[in-house]
């Protein structure tokens, strides 16, 4: 079962009011969402998740809030920016640990993984690799896709494990791959970019923008969003006991920042 990360800094920091609007732009499990409606009954919440499966109020990516909510304005708005855990059970290919379609679309919408690793040229899938997934074995791993595809065409996440490496150590060697992929399947980081541009538009002067992000790839675009707009502090991270109890949250960082000018 998911478990939402940093949930009691994320409420506390959106500092929130009755009568208040609160855009959860990442509703996935609605974990956030849950305690925010437990500890304050006078704050209304809209929900959007791209993910057709979620059972959030709009469908659709973050990237497009300003279209997405028309006109509407908000108090304070949450991005989770991490994929949940439940959808590790998807079925889409987002697990190396399952054999599965290499799908690993978050809207079900797009070219797949598997698409981008049987088209795109050797030095497209390089980069992917080295920038998304900070591989150190980028060239490697891209040529021996290039040369697997030519024979057979990959179609399952077991084809892309046979390539990318078996376990030999405490990391799995495709973690980093599975990573590029799917942030390139999703145009993970260009949506973050698009996302917290349309936030801060809509958003109303005195609101706040919480995001939790997951790695350096993405928390480097926050930071540098954030000082760009006065926030300067370090980010909250979680705890040791809630690390013990979810070792997903050892990564996260929040980040939040206040609007103060229209």
């Amino acid at each position: 079962m998911h478990k939402p990360v940093l949930l009691h800094e994320t409420v506390d920091g959106l500092d929130l009011s009755p009568g208040e609007l609160v855009v959860d732009a990442t509703y996935g499990a609605g974990g956030h969402t849950k305690e925010i409606r437990k500890r304050f009954p006078g704050v209304k919440v809209i929900t959007i998740d791209q993910d057709p499966d979620s059972d959030a109020a709009i469908t659709g990516n973050f990237r497009h809030l300003d279209t997405l909510l028309e006109g509407v304005r908000p108090d304070a708005i949450l991005l989770d920016v991490g994929f949940s855990s439940d959808q590790l059970e998807s079925g889409r290919g987002f697990s190396f640990q399952r054999d599965e379609p290499l799908d690993m679309r978050m809207s079900g919408k797009g070219p797949t993984a598997a698409d981008i690793l049987n088209s795109w040229d050797e030095h497209a899938i390089e980069l992917i690799l080295r920038g998304f997934g900070e591989e150190k074995r980028s060239r490697q791993i891209a040529k021996a896709i290039v040369e697997r595809r030519a024979v057979k065409p990959f179609k399952t996440t077991f084809d892309l494990v046979e390539v990318a490496g078996k376990r030999t150590g405490k990391i799995h060697p495709a973690t980093r791959t599975f990573q590029a992929l799917r942030i390139a399947t999703n145009e993970e980081l260009t949506a973050l970019e698009e996302g917290l541009e349309n936030a801060w538009r809509i958003l109303k002067p005195g609101g706040r923008v919480a995001v939790i992000s997951f790695h350096s790839l993405e928390d480097r675009i926050v930071k540098r969003f954030f000082r760009e707009k006065g926030e300067k502090r370090k980010p909250i991270v979680a705890s040791e006991a809630e690390i013990g109890e979810n070792p997903r949250s050892r990564s996260a960082k929040l980040r939040i920042v206040k609007k103060l000018v229209s």
